[in-house]
């Protein structure tokens, strides 16, 4: 399990309340505090962003989707690692997502292991580069694919 987030909270998009709800839980129960978004605009509107150590999104989303957030989002937080999930195997989107820097791409349904490992993960990425300028790569430790 994983000790808590001591970079920020991690920001959690999706458009169904029991995807949130459920990942709320799953993150509580190792002692990291999560932040709810409904969408993208949310997240955007009340600079969701600036606290997120990591953000969590849901691939195909109404409005902007998961893939343009992330572009948003590491135009302006450039080492915050993105974790993207999706109940849709396009390999293309995948792809796509890793090339543009996703830490990790996982398909739902997921283990709940498996996406706390990327986020122990992805936090101490963020614990390791905050404030150093340094960047991640889409190889990072629990990408799935």
């Amino acid at each position: 399990m994983l000790a808590g987030n001591q970079q920020g909270v991690v920001a959690v998009v999706d458009d169904d309340p029991r995807v949130r709800e459920s990942l709320q839980d799953l993150l509580a129960s190792a002692g990291i505090e999560t932040r709810l978004f409904q969408s993208a605009e949310e997240i955007l509107e009340n600079n969701g962003l600036e606290t997120a150590g990591c953000l969590i999104t849901d691939v195909r989303m109404s409005g902007i989707d998961g893939c343009e957030l992330h572009r948003l989002a590491l135009a302006e937080f450039p080492n915050l690692p993105i974790i993207f999930i999706t109940a849709h195997h396009d390999e293309k989107i995948h792809q796509k997502a890793l090339r543009m820097g996703a830490f990790a791409f996982l398909h739902k349904p997921f283990d709940g292991e498996k996406l706390l490992s990327a986020v122990g993960a992805a936090l101490l990425h963020i614990k390791n580069v905050d404030g150093k300028g340094a960047s991640y790569t889409s190889s990072a430790p629990g990408a799935d694919g």
